[in-house]
Formats: C-alpha cells, sequence, structure tokens
C-alpha cells in the first residue's frame, strides 16, 4: 500500500500528539512527587475507582493494582476513611451532583493504622445528555501542613503558658514611628490593662516612658537612647506605676531585631515583674544583717548540709571566720563528709563521727564539743549543735547545725584544773568566774535562740501586723486544700483590698496608715474562726482563708460581716478616719484546685468589685466573664 503525502502529515501529526501526551504525562507524574498529589478518576456507574496514577496509589501506601481493588466499591473506598470523617465525606460528596463541585479535607487510615491528612477536590464529567456519568479529581497528602499547623499552635499554647508560669511578656516596637506593634498578654498584664488601651496610649518616646516612675524616668530614658545608639541589647530594672496607682517593678530586656543604614528599626523586647522577688531582696538583706550582727555577738556561725550529696549547701560568714578561711573557700575545702571530719583533731575525730552518724542513723539532733584545726594549724575548740532539716521517707537529707567558738571558754577551764592543787583559793575565784562565764554564754546561746526564733517568725510573718506572710498563708491555703479534697468540704479564698487607703496614708502619713492596717488586722480576725487563717502579702492587701466550710451562705455572712466591721472608724490621733473594704472570693473546687488558682481568682473578683463600687464583696464566675455582686456598694470614686 503507497501512503499519499496527506497521509503522511496525518501520520506525523499523530505521532507528534501522542509524543506531546507523553510529555504531558512526565510532566503530571513529576508535579505529583514534588506536591504530594496523585489523581483519579470515580465511575459513578459501576460505583468504583475506574482509573488512578500511581502517586494516588503511594498516598494510601499501594501499588495501582491494590488500590483499585481496595476502592472497587463505594463501601470499600469509605472503610479507608477516618471513622469520625465519613459522614462530613458522605455529605460533601452527595452534595456534589447538585453543585458539580467536590472540596473536602478528612483522614485516611493505612493498613499499618498510620493516620494520614488528605485534601480532595474533584469535578463531575459528563456524557452528552449532561448527565453526570464520573468524577475527575486530585489527592494531596496534607499530613506534614497539619501537623507542623498544630505545633505552631502547641508552640504559641506553650508560650502562653510560660509567660505566665515566668510572670513575663513580651513586645515588638516599631523604632521610627515610636509606637508598639505587638503585644503579648503576658506584658498587658504586667501593666495591668489591655493591649488595646495600652498601644491607644503608647502613640511616642515620651508615651512610652509616661508609666515609668518617676524617679527612674530619667535614668531609663538615658539608657533606651544609649540601646538605640549603639543598635544592639539592653538591660534595665526600673518601677512602673499601673493606672491603679500601684508600683510593680519590672526588668526589661531589649534587643534589636531589623536594621537599616545602621540604626535600629524594630526592637523585639521581654519584661518581667519583678516586685517579689526586690520584696525577698531587700528582706534578705535585712536578715542577713540581723544574722551576722547575731553571729558576731555570740561568736557562733551555721550551716546547711546535703547529706545525700556530701556537700555543704549554705556557710555562713560566722562558720567561716570560726574556720579561719573564706566563705567560697570552706564550701570548696569540705565536699564531703570524710574531709569535714578531716579538719577535725585527730584525737576527737572518732568521737565526732560517732555523734554525727548516730544523728543520721536515727533521726537526732546532735551535740558535741570538739578541736577544730584550722589551715595554719592553729586549734580552736568548738561546740557543734546540730538536727535534720529535711526527711524524707525516714532518710535525712539535709541537717542544719550551728557552731560556737569555745575556745576561751575551754582555755579558762584548762587554766583552772592546772591550777587547783596549789591555788584552792583562786580555783575557787575562777570557779566563780567559769559560772558566771557559762552563765553569760547560756544567756548568749538563749538570746540566739531568741534571735533565730524571731528570724524564723520575721521569715513567715508581717512584721507590722503579726500576721502570716504569703508565703505562710500558700502553706496553710495548700494544707486545706488537701484537708478539702479528703473530706470532700469547701474552702473559700478572699481577696481583700482597703479602699481610701491611699488617701489616708497621702494625707495622715505612714504611721497613720500602719494604725489603720493594724486596726484592720484584728478587726478581721475577731470575724473568722480560729481554725481560718487571714495574711497581709503587702500593702493593704490581705488574703483570707476559711477551712471546712459546708455552705457558701457562711462565706457570704463572714464577708459581710467583715466589711462592716472595717467600715467602723478608725481613732487616730483624736481624728476619726474611715475606710471601706473590696473583697474578691474564690471556692474550691468551683474557682480552682491550686493555692494560686483560687488567690488569681479571688483578685480577679476583688478588681471587679473596685471597678464596680468598692465596699463590697464579689464571688469569682469561671464560667462568666463578668462578676455577681453581692450587697450594695458605694459609687466608684
Amino acid at each position: 500500500m503507497t501512503l499519499s503525502p496527506s497521509h503522511l502529515d496525518n501520520q506525523l501529526d499523530l505521532d507528534t500528539v501522542q509524543a506531546r501526551l507523553r510529555d504531558l504525562e512526565t510532566v503530571i507524574e513529576t508535579t505529583e512527587k514534588l506536591v504530594q498529589t496523585g489523581h483519579y478518576e470515580w465511575d459513578w456507574s459501576r460505583g468504583c475507582l475506574g482509573s488512578c496514577s500511581v502517586e494516588y496509589a503511594k498516598i494510601f501506601d499501594m501499588t495501582v493494582s491494590l488500590i483499585m481493588d481496595a476502592q472497587s466499591s463505594w463501601e470499600k473506598m469509605l472503610k479507608q476513611i477516618h471513622p469520625d470523617d465519613v459522614e462530613s465525606y458522605t455529605q460533601a460528596a452527595g452534595a456534589q451532583s447538585d453543585t458539580g463541585n467536590f472540596e473536602v479535607t478528612y483522614r485516611i487510615v493505612l493498613n499499618d493504622n498510620t493516620i494520614k491528612h488528605i485534601r480532595e477536590t474533584s469535578i463531575v464529567i459528563k456524557d452528552p445528555d449532561e448527565l453526570g456519568k464520573s468524577s475527575l479529581g486530585v489527592l494531596q497528602d496534607i499530613t506534614e501542613q497539619v501537623e507542623r499547623e498544630n505545633e505552631l499552635g502547641y508552640r504559641g499554647e506553650l508560650a502562653q503558658q510560660a509567660e505566665a508560669i515566668a510572670d513575663i511578656g513580651h513586645f515588638i516596637y516599631d523604632e521610627l514611628n515610636e509606637n508598639y506593634t505587638f503585644l503579648s498578654a503576658g506584658y498587658v498584664r504586667i501593666y495591668g490593662t489591655t493591649a488595646e488601651a495600652y498601644m491607644a496610649k503608647m502613640q511616642s518616646f515620651e508615651d512610652d516612658l509616661s508609666d515609668i516612675h518617676p524617679d527612674d524616668r530619667e535614668r531609663v530614658g538615658k539608657a533606651y537612647l544609649r540601646y538605640l545608639k549603639t543598635a544592639g541589647e539592653s538591660s534595665i530594672e526600673y518601677r512602673i506605676i499601673r493606672s491603679n496607682g500601684q508600683v510593680r517593678w519590672i526588668r526589661e530586656l531589649g534587643k534589636v531585631r531589623r536594621v537599616k543604614d545602621g540604626k535600629p528599626v524594630e526592637t523585639l523586647g521581654v519584661i518581667q515583674d519583678i516586685t517579689n522577688q526586690k520584696t525577698i531582696e531587700q528582706t534578705l538583706i535585712y536578715k542577713d544583717a540581723l544574722a551576722n550582727q547575731a553571729e558576731a555577738i555570740t561568736d557562733i556561725g551555721h550551716f546547711v548540709y546535703d547529706e545525700l550529696e556530701q556537700l555543704y549547701l549554705f556557710v555562713s560568714p560566722g562558720l567561716a571566720r570560726i574556720h579561719g578561711v573564706g566563705e567560697v573557700d570552706l564550701m570548696s575545702r569540705q565536699a564531703s563528709r570524710d574531709q569535714d571530719l578531716a579538719r577535725v583533731h585527730r584525737d576527737d575525730r572518732e568521737r565526732v563521727r560517732k555523734a554525727y552518724y548516730n544523728a543520721i542513723i536515727n533521726n537526732e539532733s546532735w551535740q558535741v564539743e570538739y578541736r577544730l584545726v584550722r589551715s595554719n594549724d592553729e586549734v580552736r575548740w568548738v561546740k557543734e549543735m546540730g538536727k535534720a532539716h529535711l526527711i524524707n521517707e525516714g532518710i535525712v537529707q539535709q541537717t542544719v547545725g550551728v557552731l560556737q567558738d569555745i575556745t576561751e571558754k575551754k582555755n579558762t577551764e584548762e587554766a583552772l584544773l592546772q591550777s587547783r592543787d596549789t591555788l584552792e583559793q583562786q580555783v575557787l575565784e575562777r570557779t566563780q568566774e567559769l559560772s558566771n562565764t557559762v552563765k553569760q554564754l547560756e544567756e548568749q546561746i538563749e538570746e540566739r535562740k531568741k534571735v533565730e526564733a524571731e528570724l524564723d517568725f520575721l521569715a513567715n510573718h508581717d512584721a507590722l501586723t503579726g500576721l502570716p506572710s504569703l508565703r505562710l498563708c500558700k502553706d496553710r491555703l495548700d494544707r486545706s486544700l488537701a484537708a478539702a479534697r479528703r473530706n470532700t468540704r469547701m474552702t473559700a479564698v478572699m481577696f481583700f483590698d482597703l479602699d481610701g487607703f491611699k488617701k489616708v496614708n497621702d494625707m495622715l502619713g505612714h504611721e497613720s496608715g500602719d494604725q489603720i492596717l493594724m486596726a484592720t488586722a484584728k478587726r478581721i480576725q475577731q470575724e473568722i474562726r480560729e481554725t481560718d487563717t487571714v495574711a497581709r502579702i503587702g500593702g493593704d492587701e490581705f488574703i483570707i482563708i476559711l477551712s471546712d466550710l459546708l455552705k457558701m451562705s457562711a462565706v457570704q455572712t463572714i464577708a459581710a460581716n467583715i466589711i462592716k466591721k472595717v467600715s467602723q472608724p478608725v481613732s487616730i490621733d483624736q481624728n476619726e478616719v474611715t475606710v471601706s473594704a473590696s473583697i474578691g472570693i474564690a471556692l474550691y473546687p468551683e474557682h480552682g484546685t491550686t493555692s494560686d488558682q483560687l488567690i488569681q481568682a479571688a483578685d480577679k473578683a476583688m478588681y471587679e468589685v473596685k471597678k464596680s463600687g468598692k465596699n463590697n464583696f464579689a464571688v469569682a464566675n469561671m464560667n462568666e466573664p463578668k462578676i455577681t455582686l453581692i450587697g450594695g456598694g458605694s459609687k466608684p470614686e
């Protein structure tokens, strides 16, 4: 057969088209591999998978022949879809005949129980009579995308939790336009405001400084300018004044994130509320000074020792002075009990060792006198008293001890013994002197015990009112919650704040304010049970713990009585001074199961009382953003 030129042209065109189709198939296969997609055709008349690409089968971890069998019917195909997604998938497929479109996201379950996230889209293929005969669709494996989105959500939630735990917040600041572009929830919580209100207020560098305490403003302003000039990092501590007048200590760390032409464009910063830390630092400074004076007066020193790790956790300056070395040097030299005993005179070592180990094994205190050999070979007599500081499951983990240099006492005793045979009268006089010395030492020891007791009291109580501190309050609240869990009872936490206290301080002075606080503490104690606790946590703020409750009405009655009692006038320098009280109430277990949760809920309820009229009390409501007020408060000032 001879082909005409026209037949040849047709044959060439067919070859070209086939070659082009092969190229297109290659492009499609490559594209599907890159974007993890696969295509298919679903035959409506037979109700099964009509055809599919290799990548489609790979999504199901199968070959083409296996997937064709696995989806040889609608019922078989639905078995590959996650049970929780079958209904939504079926509804979307049913709507396709009406809309002509099909787009759905769902999960599939592979043979090894691996779950994949799938996005599927398809269109309807119609016959000449405009009736649907099949669907042509594309599947995409979006598992990695979904996992990334879930991870981002998890990290965002984790960041918020971290901010709440560490009491920190972060921000992004536009250095060119002098305004904030982002504020985290933790940031505005520290400032006691909202992100919208704060951003609306802060429109310039001067606005940014306006919330800083006047005594710190110039220092902070200069620090900011130095930071902007170097375009590096900054670290500064200062005080802010919240809108309610409350002063908080802040630590701020800033770092330039974007620079243009050598100038900072954008700053990323973190702030932390360090008010409690500052308060603790001041308290510790006072206590350290007091303890050092007590040690110097009585020539004593104390330590805390880890019996499991066999190392000193703390040594006081007085202890180092007795050993004749510095504190750091003492801790580094005595890294174990054996090294500690090596500094004891060899004639006393075994006796001291037995005293230590008998006390540890029997969980008893110890008291022993021995000779201590300093690094310069000087021998000093010491009296050591110690007891278990931390016991866990019957095992002593930490001990605390006190050393007293009794060298002079021992020298006196030795001198008396040496002269006894020849100078009886002198012995009698020395004995009397020794008796006086012993009495003085006993008095000094008793004084030291009093000082220790006072230090322990100051560590757990408010110096002005004598009420428990926040630390002791939380300990008692934890105990109350444990008892409530065991006995299925309620525990109530009241967050108490005086209304008008700042005005009294400003007009009459801090001494008058102190009298108000002491009178308030006594009045609160008169209205609660002996088993309840009232603590002063700072300023004019108190926390009240009501334990072993059966009814909410008892809490309301106590709160109303406290408000009535506190609102009675206080006589100060022949003046009648009146303040009122705002109380927020949180209940276990309705509003929290931990001390921090309950205190925060009560604090929030108290602030709602402040905003709603003061001189009242409110119970926190975890289901509603509002606080339900009980009783009639005064109008806001």
